[in-house]
């Protein structure tokens, strides 16, 4: 017999979910039952977070949606810091969660949690299942909400007894024409008479720019932006979670702007007279700390998300449209008018990306740059937070367009490195995945080693350790006058830990050591650790802009 666990299963498989992650409860052990009598692919993490973090990175690499469940009680609450990481970074998800048992809403039953409320701030809507009629019309719906307009994670809350009880009713899932089709995203069109307006202006500009951000990768407006850049030569740079929607060794490329960037693609952008902001929020990391665009510029903004257009920027247009459309239609408005393309101003030939050495050994900075000598084209690079990720966007190259470089901007949170590579070498097993990250995060999420190991993930972790939480070392030296505000660590061997999990470990302390254990560890069959100590006073390239902010305020 059916139970409402199958019709969900069935519900979310029929609207396009391939990939489901989570961790049991007693209350959702239905649902994995119902799981397996599918035979659907399903990754069991070690903890609710790491889970919800593999999720994330599915859904960003596979260009659909993921689904990741948590039991009710404190397990549930423990999604959240995914959840506002997806919402943030407009990634697909839904996330299942196990309600009260309707015949117990408001009696205070074990481990009763207020999902709805809680949830609601980090998520795009949130819905609750009130019979098991009802499930393959809500969980249809949570998908299409989750992949529509600006991509976000949709909750689900699903009463634990609907999961195990029969189920006799319908099975078909109610699609719209959209999803039934898979013709997402819808493109939205840019309004005409502004967008000549547009043209106008670019016609017009001396130095003209298009930042494109990552609405962009979420439009898979790849070929469109390639097309658009190659007719009329406009430079472009990318805000960190843009990087590789236009392959960096093209000639228009100027790599990562922003405080995630290079200082020579940020000198660059601030000569730029018309900047063409595309698919991006333009938040503080993206502008550099208001930095970008440069004095005088005239800026244009186009964003799926109409509470997006104008929110911090001030821009002469703003266009509510699908960037792939915007690029399609303001590319006919361009050639109507006649023009054949910007005259070159930037002298580029591919991404600027700092130099990879800063004076100490072994620099992060030269490490990330022999894994885009050494790694295939295809590489997947997963980076944390904090410094990982200035160093990925600095010194990694995109050698193909599209989704190549991965971290949490939208909530800079640490400890999702090594969840979402390890999601990331089992929904793409055909890439080489590379994962960074610092000691700090990597402790929070060490745990997920194990996963690596069960689910048979193939994947190389670089861990930059410095035996403490070096940014914030950092910081409060150069704000506060104190560099030892925050506690180090205490040495941990981590290759020790990692081999404890089964994994193959290494640790190395300059830069040619590093290349040769690369190389082997790209060669091995599973999982292996590069474990590189760092001086405690190394600096990632976003702290020189920090740096340079905090005293202009002084």
């Amino acid at each position: 017999m059916r139970t409402g666990s199958d019709v969900l299963v069935h519900a979310l498989r029929g609207a396009g979910v391939e990939m489901f992650f989570g961790l049991p409860g007693e209350s959702t052990l239905p649902w994995y039952a119902a799981v397996r009598r599918a035979g659907v692919r399903h990754v069991m993490a070690r903890s609710e977070t790491a889970a919800g973090y593999m999720a994330d990175a599915c859904a960003r690499f596979t260009g659909g949606v993921a689904v990741v469940d948590a039991p009710g009680g404190i397990g549930s609450p423990l999604l959240l810091p995914a959840l506002h990481e997806a919402f943030n970074s407009s990634v697909p998800l839904v996330a299942l969660t196990s309600g009260v048992p309707a015949a117990q809403e408001g009696r205070w039953s074990t481990a009763a949690c207020r999902h709805q409320e809680m949830f609601r701030p980090a998520v795009k809507a949130t819905l609750a299942v009130p019979d098991a009629a009802r499930l393959p019309e809500l969980a249809a719906r949570a998908v299409r909400l989750a992949v529509s307009g600006r991509p976000g994670p949709v909750h689900l809350d699903v009463p634990s007894d609907l999961l195990a009880a029969p189920y006799g009713g319908p099975l078909e899932v109610p699609l719209d024409g959209a999803l039934a089709a898979g013709r997402f995203p819808v493109r939205i069109r840019p309004d005409r008479r502004e967008l000549a307006e547009v043209a106008r202006l670019l016609i017009t500009a001396e130095r003209p720019l298009l930042v494109a951000g990552g609405g962009v990768q979420l439009s898979g407006a790849y070929g469109q932006l390639a097309d658009f850049t190659d007719r009329f030569g406009i430079p472009v740079g990318t805000t960190f979670n843009g990087k590789g929607v236009l392959a960096e060794t093209d000639p228009h490329s100027i790599g990562v702007v922003g405080a995630k960037g290079s200082a020579a693609a940020n000198a660059l952008a601030e000569r730029a007279d018309v900047v063409l902001w595309i698919g991006s929020k333009a938040g503080d990391k993206s502008t550099g700390y208001g930095r970008l665009p440069g004095p005088g510029a005239v800026c244009v903004q186009v964003d799926v998300d109409e509470e997006e257009l104008g929110r911090i920027l001030t821009p002469r247009h703003a266009l509510h449209a699908d960037a792939g459309a915007a690029l399609d239609d303001l590319g006919e408005a361009l050639d109507a008018a006649g023009w054949r393309g910007s005259p070159p101003w930037t002298g580029t030939t591919g991404a600027l990306l700092d130099p990879p050495q800063d004076g100490i050994s072994p620099s992060p900075g030269a490490l990330v740059h022999a894994l885009t000598e050494l790694c295939p084209d295809d590489t997947a690079v997963v980076a944390d937070a904090s410094r990982a990720c200035s160093w990925a966007g600095a010194h990694f190259r995109c050698r193909t367009a599209g989704r190549s470089v991965i971290a949490p901007r939208g909530s800079g949170s640490i400890g999702y490195a090594l969840p979402a590579a390890i999601a990331t070498a089992l929904s793409r097993p055909e890439r080489t995945v590379i994962g960074i990250g610092g000691d700090g995060g990597f402790a929070l999420a060490c745990q997920e080693l194990e996963t690596a190991v069960r689910t048979g993930a193939r994947l190389v972790f670089v861990l930059l350790d410095d035996n403490a939480f070096g940014l914030l070392n950092r910081v409060s030296s150069v704000s506060l006058g104190d560099p030892r505000l925050v506690a180090s660590f205490a040495p941990t061997d981590w290759t020790a830990v990692a081999r404890g999990f089964g994994w193959q470990a290494h640790r190395v302390r300059d830069e040619a050591s590093f290349e040769a254990v690369l190389k082997v560890a790209l060669a091995a069959e599973g999982p292996t650790l590069v474990h590189v100590p760092l001086a405690t006073d190394v600096a990632s390239p976003d702290f020189r802009m920090y740096t340079e902010r905090q005293a202009g305020r002084g």
